[in-house]
């Protein structure tokens, strides 16, 4: 029988244009305009990533957790073609006994994403558009998923320093990055996890960073320097790890120069 579908309104901190409704069990949050697809593709397929692992036009990347790029159902806020459906994943030494569960206590994973996204994007942070996210009870914890826009040809930060364009374009890179956190800092977001593998870029536009992975960002600061430095210094330690496109191990004030954009 086919899972009875309501909607249930927003809560209190959620963005006014991402209402809440049910499909039996799952809790979804999307964007109004997305609202319908997603219940619609839960009730079809139980999962907003078995529904995307079903469709003719997946294709299907490994990061933490397989993400599956579809086209795009309905209409995004940037108009990219494909849609990105992750479910989560843990990281860190709990994947081993949790792997995708999370305790229900507090916001949901998707809820704090789509919080945390929407408010970047307002203050003009280059994040792609959350479409929906899902939140899935298995007794005290939960499984979810997430739906994002793409971004075009993306590369990560990481990407840059194998690319064969060389040492120019991953200075480019390494300035925008560091923009990126000062701007991430003004808008009171603060990424806990900054990394080379969060930062993305649109295929051949070294220019202008795009972040990612927001569900453990703490949001609603005031605009704070010293956030911004602890941004920059966990970056740093990532892109120390991940080298330079010339192979030369640089250290934590060369690397934090480059993001500051004075190599």
């Amino acid at each position: 029988m086919m899972a009875v579908s309501t909607r249930t309104g927003r809560a209190g901190n959620d963005p006014a244009d991402y209402p809440r409704s049910r499909v039996g069990a799952v809790r979804v949050t999307a964007l109004e305009a997305a609202d319908g697809w997603a219940r619609d593709a839960i009730a079809d397929a139980g999962t907003l990533h078995r529904w995307a692992a079903g469709r003719p036009d997946a294709r299907s990347f490994t990061g933490r957790g397989r993400v599956h790029s579809v086209d795009a159902p309905r209409p995004g806020p940037d108009g990219r073609a494909r849609w990105a459906v992750r479910h989560y994943q843990r990281g860190g030494a709990v994947a081993a006994h949790l792997a995708d569960r999370y305790l229900r206590v507090g916001r949901s994973r998707p809820e704090r994403e789509i919080r945390a996204a929407a408010v970047a994007r307002s203050k003009g942070v280059a994040t792609p558009a959350v479409m929906a996210g899902a939140v899935y009870p298995a007794g005290i914890y939960y499984r979810c998923d997430l739906v994002t826009e793409v971004v075009p040809g993306a590369r990560t930060l990481a990407d840059t320093a194998h690319a064969t364009d060389g040492t120019r374009d991953w200075l480019e890179a390494m300035a925008a990055a560091g923009r990126l956190a000062f701007a991430l800092a003004e808008a009171g977001v603060l990424h806990v996890d900054l990394n080379a593998h969060n930062i993305l870029f649109e295929e051949g536009d070294p220019s202008r960073a795009w972040v990612i992975d927001l569900d453990r960002a703490r949001v609603g600061g005031r605009p704070d320097s010293d956030a911004a430095e602890r941004m920059l210094a966990r970056l740093t330690r990532s892109v120390v790890k991940v080298g330079t496109p010339t192979g030369e191990a640089l250290g934590d004030r060369e690397i934090l120069a480059a993001l500051r954009g004075r190599a």
